[in-house]
């Protein structure tokens, strides 16, 4: 069984809703400030790391002058946040990640990953400068 395979399995385990396209298994979820949140369960290519993910928006959307300060609590929330990373990638999208290369999880471990993201999506939209 392949790590996508495992966790699909315990996602099921849990309850979780989630649908699947090839390697990528992909949850919505609603929070205090969120209703339609997307998290995506991946693995690298050879399933040595697993990766929850959500993309928030991008970088470059927020007002200029915001935009240093956005990076700053972005910077600090990542160092507060339990095992989630507040990051830019490649295109400039913001990104919250949760990774482990403990690739025979427990159930219990993916909810704790999954609830840790999702809990820093709800911490990055408090710090999200708005218009």
């Amino acid at each position: 069984m392949g790590t996508i395979d495992h966790i699909a399995s315990l996602l099921e385990s849990l309850d979780i809703k989630f649908t699947r396209e090839e390697n990528v298994l992909m949850m919505r979820w609603s929070t205090e400030h969120i209703k339609n949140l997307k998290v995506k369960i991946a693995t690298n290519e050879d399933e040595s790391w697993v990766y929850i993910i959500h993309t928030f928006a991008k970088y470059y959307d927020a007002e200029e002058g915001k935009r240093a300060k956005l990076a700053y609590d972005m910077l600090r929330a990542s160092w507060e946040a339990n095992g989630v990373k507040f990051a830019i990638d490649d295109d400039d999208d913001i990104v919250l990640l949760a990774e482990t290369n403990d690739t025979d999880l427990t159930a219990e471990e993916t909810k704790t990953l999954i609830g840790h993201l999702v809990h820093a999506c709800d911490t990055l939209w408090e710090i999200y400068p708005r218009h």
